[in-house]
């Protein structure tokens, strides 16, 4: 049906394929099968399904859902910019579809435009094009503005091969940050090793780290190799640095400056090559000026340095997490909590979160526990958030109630009327008199016993 066209098609600058209503294949122009669809294996595709799209914030595109969605809507065609992932190639193209009949059979024409070029972001490494900010955002979760600093330094920590030190309190998701750091660097494909400083005594954790020869110790039956070998070529993530004691900060500062190691109970140097993302939720400068920390191993752990910050100065997270700590807990527990009702979300925003995203975790776990319908409602938290956030509120009312009492008595004694019964007020005060009643001139009036106009007199007299 289409060999007359064949010649003219192939010649366009752009893809063109016709499927039918199930998105089988009838006919591809080379342009589309060889330089924007490619496919993982050299088979050429049958289906349209066979081919794996991605919306351009990384989210799978489900081609068939969309064509459904457009008959149900009555249109007839549509637009969309997607990724097309294939053979370690990403391109970025814009599909053009538009709906055909033939014979009372419907059809559908595809005009794809490849535009990576264009936008500068064509890409030749596997998992790369668009990748940075979709894995940071799939495994960091927050849109508030502060951290969108954080997922730029994040980029720029996995593009520099060096030492990291991240810094914030606990449960901010420090783990997360290292994490993403090490798969989206040039090491994403050789290990990343975690070790814990804090959850092992010293002697443990010098074992732990370099590793130790038979008979090294008593209980030492066998050759062990430590972390830092087992990361040879990759990442070490230590965290909680802030714990280690200062013999092993030595040994840690000759492993950085040497690359080697030497083994517990051996005097052989072993080279490594590793690269240290260190995290703490210490004030590293303070252990410096308490001669707990030294200040030369603070300087090589610390070339590159991202400090997270806590839930609490990025309140705007607190639904997207909430969001996504239900998704979480509905499929490990096989419910279908639709979300929290607004007296619950109140509570959770106005909760200062001193354990960070971590206990805010727990909170949601704990809800899952208690919650009896498919919304969690102020009775499913922990008491200790609903008494707190209560405790806080009474005791702002309170203040308020009192700045406010002490105000009118503070003002009742300052405003003083001249004989002629013009009531006599300096610029600052009036200024404050307008801010305890919110601005309002009817309010204000009231409250300084004179008429709206001699206010407006006043407001105007002092350019306010």
């Amino acid at each position: 049906m289409f060999t007359d066209f064949q010649f003219l098609a192939d010649s366009l600058p752009c893809g063109l394929i016709i499927t039918d209503h199930d998105l089988n294949i009838l006919y591809c122009n080379d342009f589309a099968r060889e330089r924007i669809l490619p496919k993982e294996t050299d088979a050429p595709a049958v289906n349209m399904k066979e081919y794996t799209f991605y919306t351009t914030d990384m989210r799978k595109f489900n081609m068939t859902e969309c064509m459904q969605s457009m008959i149900d809507s009555g249109k007839r065609n549509f637009h969309k910019t997607l990724i097309v992932s294939g053979k370690n190639l990403e391109r970025l193209v814009y599909f053009s579809v538009k709906g055909l009949e033939d014979r009372s059979k419907e059809l559908y024409l595809f005009n794809i435009t490849d535009i990576s070029d264009e936008m500068d972001c064509i890409t030749h490494s596997p998992g790369t094009f668009g990748k940075g900010d979709y894995l940071i955002r799939k495994k960091i979760i927050g849109h508030d503005p502060k951290m969108d600093e954080i997922y730029r330094m994040i980029n720029l920590a996995s593009e520099a091969d060096v030492n990291v030190l991240i810094q914030g309190e606990s449960g901010t998701g420090k783990e997360l940050v290292a994490d993403a750091i090490h798969e989206l660097s040039n090491r994403r494909n050789k290990p990343f090793v975690k070790v814990n400083c804090a959850a092992l005594t010293e002697t443990l954790l010098e074992s732990e780290l370099f590793g130790h020869v038979k008979g090294a110790f008593t209980g030492a039956y066998k050759d062990k190799t430590g972390k830092f070998e087992q990361a040879n070529g990759g990442t070490i993530f230590l965290d909680e640095i802030g714990e280690i004691s200062q013999s092993l900060q030595v040994k840690l500062l000759r492993v950085i400056q040497e690359k080697t190691i030497e083994k517990v109970g051996d005097n052989k140097s072993v080279k490594v090559d590793m690269r240290i993302v260190a995290a703490t939720n210490k004030d590293l400068r303070e252990l410096i000026r308490k001669d707990v920390f030294r200040e030369d191993l603070f300087y090589r752990i610390n070339v590159f340095n991202i400090v997270i910050p806590p839930l609490r100065q990025r309140h705007l997270d607190v639904p997207v997490l909430v969001e996504h700590f239900i998704d979480h807990f509905n499929r490990d527990t096989y419910k279908n909590i639709k979300g929290v009702n607004r007296d619950t979300m109140k509570i959770l925003m106005d909760y200062p979160w001193p354990g960070n995203i971590r206990e805010l975790r727990n909170a949601i776990e704990h809800a899952f526990v208690l919650v009896k319908g498919s919304i969690i409602e102020t009775g499913d938290l922990p008491d200790e958030i609903r008494k707190k956030v209560n405790r806080r509120l009474a005791d702002e009312t309170i203040r308020s109630k009192d700045q406010e009492l002490s105000a009118s008595v503070y003002y009742s004694d300052s405003f003083r009327k001249t004989r002629s019964g013009r009531l006599k007020i300096n610029k600052e005060q009036l200024t404050d008199v307008l801010e305890l009643n919110d601005w309002n001139q009817s309010k204000t009036a009231q409250y300084l016993g004179i008429s709206r106009v001699a206010l407006w007199k006043k407001m105007k007299k002092f350019q306010l």
